[in-house]
C-alpha cells in the first residue's frame, strides 16, 4: 500500500512539473479600440516574466523599458510603428533582461532607436530606422541575435544625400556575441561597427548603399558567410582588428571605394590607414568584380577570392 501510494504521488509530482513547464505565459494586448492597453510601456509593466506584451496596428509614441524576460510581438513591421517620444533617451531600452524577444515592429528615431543593456535575446523580422545607431548592444557574455530584420539610418531613409559614418546601424561591444542572419543594412553611415572582444557571426545578410558596411575594430572576432556587399560609398568591409575573422563565400560588386578593405594608408583614400596590418583574414571563396574591390591585392592567400568581371552585371 506504501509503495502504491509514493508512486502515485511521483506520478503526481511528474505532472504538475509538466503541467508547469508547459504552461504558456500570459497575453497582453495593447491597441486603441477594445484591448486591455493602450500604451506598450502599460502593458509591459503589468506583464510577468514570460508573458506576451501583442501590439495591434498603429502608432505608438513612447519610449518604453524592459527590465524582465518578455516576448514583443506587433502585428507586422508595417501596421505597427514605435515612434520614440522623446530622442534624449532610446525608442525601445532592454536593461539586465536574461530572454528577450521583439518580432514584426518598427522602431523609428532620429536619436537611438534600441539600446540593449546586459541583456540577451532576438529580434526578428523587424524595420529599425534609428539616428546615433539603430541598435546598441554591449554586457560581458550576453548574446543578440538579429534575424530576417531591415535596418536603416532615418536620416537615409528620407534623403539620399551623404551619411556620416557616425549614424551606425548596429553598434556592438564588450565580451559578447553577436549573431546577423538574412538582414539588410542600407542607407546607414556604418552598417554594423563591432569592438572590444565582440564575437560575431554575420550570414546571408546584405549590405547596400551605405557609407560603410561592416567596420570591424580591435578583438573583435568571427566570421562573415555569404553575404552581398555592393554599392557603399567608401568601404565594403574595413577591417581594423588585432584579432582573426574568417570571411567564407561572400560577394562585392559596385563599391565605390573597396568592397575589402584593410586598415592601411595604401587602401585608405585619406590616407589615414596604417603601415602594418596586424590581424588575421583567412577564408574562401570570396568574388569580386574587380581588383580595385579587394585591398591590398597581394595580401591574400591562393584561394580566399576570385575575380568575376561579370559579377555586377549579373546581380542587376
Amino acid at each position: 500500500m506504501r509503495r502504491k501510494f509514493l508512486i502515485m504521488m511521483v506520478i503526481s509530482s511528474f505532472l504538475c512539473a509538466v503541467s508547469t513547464f508547459a504552461a504558456p505565459g500570459k497575453v497582453l494586448t495593447v491597441g486603441a479600440d477594445g484591448s486591455q492597453y493602450e500604451k506598450i510601456q502599460e502593458a509591459i509593466d503589468a506583464a510577468g516574466a514570460g508573458d506576451t506584451v501583442k501590439i495591434l496596428p498603429g502608432i505608438y509614441i513612447e519610449n518604453i523599458t524592459i527590465n524582465k524576460n518578455l516576448t514583443i510581438v506587433g502585428t507586422s513591421k508595417e501596421e505597427v510603428v514605435i515612434r520614440a517620444a522623446s530622442i534624449d533617451k532610446p525608442a525601445v531600452f532592454f536593461r539586465g533582461v536574461s530572454d528577450f524577444s521583439m518580432e514584426n515592429l518598427c522602431v523609428e528615431t532620429v536619436g537611438a532607436a534600441i539600446n540593449i543593456s546586459r541583456s540577451s535575446g532576438r529580434i526578428i523580422d523587424s524595420h529599425v530606422a534609428g539616428g546615433r545607431f539603430g541598435i546598441s548592444f554591449s554586457g560581458s557574455g550576453m548574446t543578440l541575435k538579429i534575424i530576417d530584420s531591415y535596418i536603416t539610418a532615418l536620416a537615409g531613409a528620407e534623403s539620399d544625400g551623404p551619411i556620416g559614418t557616425d549614424l551606425v546601424g548596429i553598434y556592438a561591444y564588450g565580451e559578447a556575441s553577436l549573431e546577423i542572419e538574412k538582414t539588410t543594412f542600407e542607407r546607414t553611415g556604418t552598417g554594423v561597427s563591432l569592438s572590444n572582444g565582440m564575437n560575431f557571426l554575420i550570414k546571408n545578410s546584405i549590405f547596400k548603399r551605405n557609407t560603410i558596411g561592416v567596420s570591424l575594430n580591435g578583438t573583435a572576432s568571427g566570421s562573415l558567410i555569404e553575404n552581398r556587399v555592393f554599392e557603399n560609398v567608401e568601404n565594403g568591409v574595413l577591417l581594423n582588428i588585432t584579432s582573426s575573422v574568417i570571411l567564407t563565400d561572400n560577394i562585392f560588386y559596385s563599391n565605390s571605394g573597396h568592397g575589402l578593405d584593410l586598415y592601411l594608408i595604401e587602401c585608405t583614400e585619406c590616407g589615414c590607414g596604417g603601415t602594418e596590418f596586424n590581424g588575421t583574414v583567412t577564408g574562401s571563396g570570396n568574388l569580386f568584380d574587380s581588383e580595385e574591390e579587394i585591398c591590398p591585392i597581394e595580401y591574400w592567400e591562393d584561394g580566399f577570392f576570385v575575380i568575376d568581371r561579370d559579377l555586377a552585371v549579373d546581380r542587376q
